[in-house]
């Protein structure tokens, strides 16, 4: 089979290489891909970015997939062959505290599916039964392959606590942030998707044709575009400046929930922080809850696949990784 691999340490050490069709082991399913999109931790590992060397090259990349069952391993009895399958990408051991409490995302020893190990950028991928998820025969499997992005915002949006009656600022309209702001507002928020000008043409606009409203913060003051401040705030987008942001206009008692990675060290303001009893919290991954969530809200028709996705052939990764990097995309299916 042909895989897109890391094969390298370097900055664009990637391309296709041949792999031998994998065979599951005890309790392991073979699953032909048939779509993986291509994540923001895909393009850090792609351009050798700062915080991702534990990542051991080669390893074929890619966790946000879909597809069905080739081959079930030894042990294996909750999937057969033809199956829908959904695999989960933040894999924990499943023994400790954490995973026998259903966070399997904080596990210390997790694994990250296209990361740790090999990964969907290919035409088959070998999963461990109990990271899959069964899809429904009424969800096109291209759509199905978005349940991991989605579910990192469902697993964002129920750490903000937000719901009806509760105004919410997503700062980065980037697959995550948009994301967010559409199950904010599926759960009753008042949501508002920031941007920047670079992001005008394309991501902004993606925003509003999902029906959310947006502010370009480089054209109109915030504040004022907002109207009410708001109690919630998601960053999204990775900027500091967005945190400054979430500070200055979260009311007193707020709540700013962070999903986004940073490239640079940024300052607390502490001070404010205390005296305005402003709530910080952290949101990493999601979990098999999250991705059941993730699955039903696709279902509804919540996300317009063909306004948000550009399809590749996977023999044309390279190209989707250059067109994700000069922004021309919101968001790459790669389908073998």
């Amino acid at each position: 089979m042909i895989a897109f691999a890391k094969t390298g340490r370097g900055a664009g050490e990637a391309g296709l290489v041949d792999r031998s069709d994998p065979h599951p082991g005890p309790g392991e399913v073979c699953i032909r891909i048939s779509a993986c999109g291509i994540c923001g931790s895909d393009l850090h590992v792609f351009r050798a970015d700062p915080g991702y060397e534990w990542v051991n090259p080669p390893v074929v990349l890619g966790h946000e997939c879909a597809g069905t069952v080739a081959k079930a391993g030894p042990g294996v009895t909750r999937f057969r062959p033809g199956d829908r399958v959904v695999p989960i990408s933040v894999q924990g051991c499943l023994q400790c505290r954490d995973c026998r409490a259903g966070r399997t995302n904080r596990c210390p020893q997790r694994r990250v599916m296209g990361l740790s190990h090999d990964g969907a950028m290919a035409e088959f991928a070998i999963v461990r039964e109990e990271y899959l998820l069964p899809v429904s025969e009424e969800l096109p499997l291209e759509t199905a392959a978005l349940a991991e992005p989605l579910s990192v915002a469902v697993h964002a949006v129920a750490r903000a606590r937000l719901g009806p009656g509760d105004v919410a600022v997503v700062s980065g309209p980037g697959p995550i942030g948009l994301f967010c702001a559409l199950v904010a507002q599926k759960w009753g928020a008042e949501v508002v998707l920031t941007g920047v000008e670079r992001d005008e043409p394309l991501r902004l606009e993606t925003a509003r044709r999902h029906g959310l409203r947006t502010v370009n913060v480089e054209r109109s003051p915030l504040r004022e575009s907002i109207g009410r401040r708001p109690n919630r705030w998601i960053e999204a987008s990775g900027s500091t400046a967005a945190l400054d942001d979430a500070f200055e206009l979260l009311i007193p008692g707020g709540q700013l929930v962070v999903v986004g990675l940073y490239p640079t060290a940024w300052e607390l303001p502490l001070n404010r922080a205390v005296r305005d009893e402003v709530t910080v919290a952290f949101s990493y991954g999601s979990t098999y809850r999250d991705y059941e969530i993730a699955l039903q809200l696709l279902g509804t028709g919540m996300v317009d696949a063909d306004t948000l996705v550009a399809r590749y052939p996977l023999r044309q990764a390279a190209r989707a990784f250059a067109d994700l990097t000069d922004g021309s995309i919101v968001k790459a299916l790669l389908v073998p």
